[in-house]
């Protein structure tokens, strides 16, 4: 995740989904899903004004703000902090529960957005090992999704830091630093968690060693979106050849098994993902392809489908020169009709970002952009309507570094179509 001062840690070509067997709470289950997204999928290929390369929906960030989370107000701790992009589910009561936290997880909760409070009790951490086979070494929960409320399934970002066990220099963090995803598994709907069995959801079929000199592996995964027999998400993915580094699409049909997850190669999903390990992979044969690297050219942070068009909308931050020669950061979005062909980027929010290689420049940047309508009927939030909110991560900077102070920001926003 972002890496911040003095701290150890830091940090697909689919049918529309069938939601017939999908649980919902109570409450949410009287607004017909059902229909909603029926309605979507037969407006699927909408945005047909939309020019080449423009995405088919425009969206309209407005100017009002509303803070979800403040860090002066909320936190438990000092390094309780946002540095995950929002992720959100409803349990079987109908109650929300919001996880965009550290590697020592936390969640607010509450019946509305408006009404969440942040819980100081710890839903989930990692082991905090310095082994890279462990894979339980410092762990973030990245995604989250409920069937019925209460079984909540998360996929784990998890951080091995060699230079914190004496593997490569302090001053060359990033040299010894190896990213794979995990699963975890809360049976109280979402109270808490613990490591799933199997445990590894995505590595490389390289072991930290053999990366070692950069930063590579699976890199903060999108939210989990059900999709035709199943469930998929995002990655991104950092890798020496012959892999290519970009976002690498996922899919499962058995969330409850980490190693059911497959990677979109060669127009399917024919990848099974590896545990160096456990066998000496050769990475040619594991492949993942990045997806529509043009029109997706950063890291997504969410993924939510239209209800109306049946578009599905990425979010990523970024900067981009425009045709005036003025370079532009902020929050761009892409949509597709199927997860695998995608229009855009467009820039939807000026702002400067986290990270941006100029710490002492930008005033108060932003991270973590993602989409999410508090109103959605779906149970994982993986819809949206026409009025959804922009959720970000702003930070006051600590001199000339991004230190622990950092909230969450809500703006709304209007969606229409081209």
């Amino acid at each position: 995740m972002q890496r911040v001062k003095s701290h150890a840690g830091s940090k697909a070509l689919f049918k529309q989904a069938d939601t017939s067997r999908t649980a919902v709470a109570p409450h949410a289950a009287r607004r017909s899903v059902g229909r909603t997204i029926a309605g979507a999928a037969l407006l699927a290929g909408g945005g047909a004004g939309a020019q080449a390369g423009e995405p088919a929906l425009q969206l309209t960030v407005e100017p009002q703000e509303s803070v979800l989370f403040s860090h002066r107000r909320d936190a438990c701790e000092p390094w309780d902090i946002p540095d995950t992009p929002t992720r959100a589910f409803r349990d079987a009561a109908g109650t929300i529960h919001v996880f965009q936290s550290h590697h020592r997880a936390r969640a607010s909760v509450g019946e509305s957005f408006g009404t969440l409070r942040h819980a100081c009790r710890i839903a989930f951490q990692g082991g905090g090992r310095d082994d890279p086979a462990s894979f339980s070494n410092r762990s973030w929960i990245a995604a989250t999704f409920t069937q019925d409320g209460r079984t909540v399934h998360a996929v784990v970002h998890d951080e091995y830091h060699g230079h914190e066990a004496g593997r490569c220099d302090t001053a060359q963090a990033d040299a010894c630093w190896y990213d794979t995803l995990t699963a975890a598994v809360s049976r109280d709907g979402g109270e808490s968690f613990e490591p799933a069995e199997p445990r590894l959801v995505a590595a490389l079929p390289r072991r930290a060693e053999e990366t070692r000199g950069t930063r590579a592996g699976f890199f903060e995964p999108t939210n989990i979106v059900p999709v035709t027999g199943g469930f998929a998400m995002m990655a991104n993915v950092v890798a020496p050849e012959p892999q290519r580094s970009g976002n690498c699409l996922l899919r499962t049909d058995d969330l409850g098994d980490a190693s059911r997850w497959r990677a979109w190669h060669d127009g399917a999903y024919r990848t099974k993902l590896a545990d160096p390990y456990r066998e000496d992979a050769d990475p040619a044969a594991h492949p993942c392809d990045p997806i529509d690297p043009a029109a997706l050219p950063w890291p997504v942070t969410s993924l939510v489908r239209h209800a109306r068009s049946g578009q599905w909308i990425a979010t990523m931050k970024g900067r981009r020169s425009g045709a005036d020669g003025r370079e532009r950061t902020g929050v761009f979005v892409s949509t597709s009709p199927d997860l695998l062909h995608w229009q855009g980027p467009a820039l939807v929010f000026e702002a400067p970002l986290m990270g941006s290689g100029h710490p002492c420049a930008p005033e108060r940047p932003i991270g973590y952009p993602a989409l999410i309508d508090p109103e959605s009927p779906d149970p994982n939030f993986a819809t949206v309507g026409d009025r959804p909110v922009l959720t970000f991560v702003r930070s006051r900077l600590e001199g000339c570094e991004l230190g622990t102070d950092r909230d969450v920001i809500m703006r709304p926003v209007r969606i229409a179509a081209r």
